[in-house]
């Protein structure tokens, strides 16, 4: 049986899907309303440029390299979203994903309000400004090079937030990471961090909950580690060292 038929989907196929629905590679550029997919749907790089209210994805829904630009209201998502490379600029209000919501390098200039994510929020390569009050995000939160200044208070993060790149300049006292924080390209004035370090030039940084810890690159450890480890590897590590010692000092200066 074909699945889809003058560019909409087999009507023989009914509009309950019990598993995967993968659409990619087919000449498909509509679907039924009230269409119910019990695994994941697969559209990228298809011809889609809109999705029917009420659809219902159990598992995994990529609209990846499509001309998609909005989600209906009563979307109802179990799995990830993948929206990478689309020119969608917004969500519906109150969306809630239990998976992954990636929306790195799309055209996403807004987050509603009460966003949560279950997973990781990628929204790195973006026009991003700002984030939503008391959002959530069980995975990670990768802002990467987007162009966000600030962060809200009550940001609550599940894994790590990479703030490469970005124009923050403060942490708020509220912020909650689980994870790692990663500061590479920022110029964070109010957390104990030291930029320009090493031959590669690194940022280096408290940890976020135990002020005992230096992030160095992928290394997590004690002063006393972080030194002995920078001596091993360096014939000449006194300015490293020295930016070490600076880290911690920057804590004491911030109390």
């Amino acid at each position: 049986m074909k699945t889809v038929v003058d560019g909409k989907l087999n009507p023989e196929l009914g509009l309950t899907i019990e598993d995967d629905l993968d659409l990619r590679g087919t000449a498909i550029t509509e679907l039924p309303d009230n269409l119910s997919v019990g695994g994941s749907l697969y559209l990228n790089n298809t011809a889609i440029t809109e999705l029917p209210e009420s659809l219902s994805v159990d598992g995994d829904l990529d609209l990846e390299g499509t001309a998609v630009t909005e989600l209906p209201e009563n979307l109802s998502m179990g799995g990830t979203m993948y929206l990478w490379g689309t020119t969608i600029t917004k969500l519906p209000e109150n969306f809630s994903i239990e998976g992954d919501l990636d929306l790195n390098n799309t055209a996403i200039t807004e987050l509603p309000n009460n966003l949560s994510v279950g997973g990781f929020l990628g929204l790195s390569n973006t026009a991003i400004t700002e984030l939503p009050e008391n959002l959530s995000v069980g995975g990670f939160l990768n802002l990467e090079n987007a162009a966000i200044a600030e962060l809200p208070d009550n940001l609550s993060v599940g894994s790590s937030l990479y703030l490469n790149n970005t124009a923050i300049t403060e942490l708020p006292e509220s912020l909650s990471v689980c994870g790692s924080l990663s500061l590479e390209g920022t110029a964070i004035v109010n957390y104990p961090v030291v930029y320009h370090c090493g031959s590669d030039n690194r940022a280096i940084y408290l940890d976020l909950k135990d002020k005992t810890i230096i992030h160095i690159g992928c290394f997590r450890g004690t002063k006393e580690e972080a030194i002995s480890r920078i001596k091993e590897k360096y014939s000449s590590p006194e300015d490293y060292v020295a930016k070490v010692e600076e880290c911690f000092d920057k804590l004491e200066e911030l109390k």
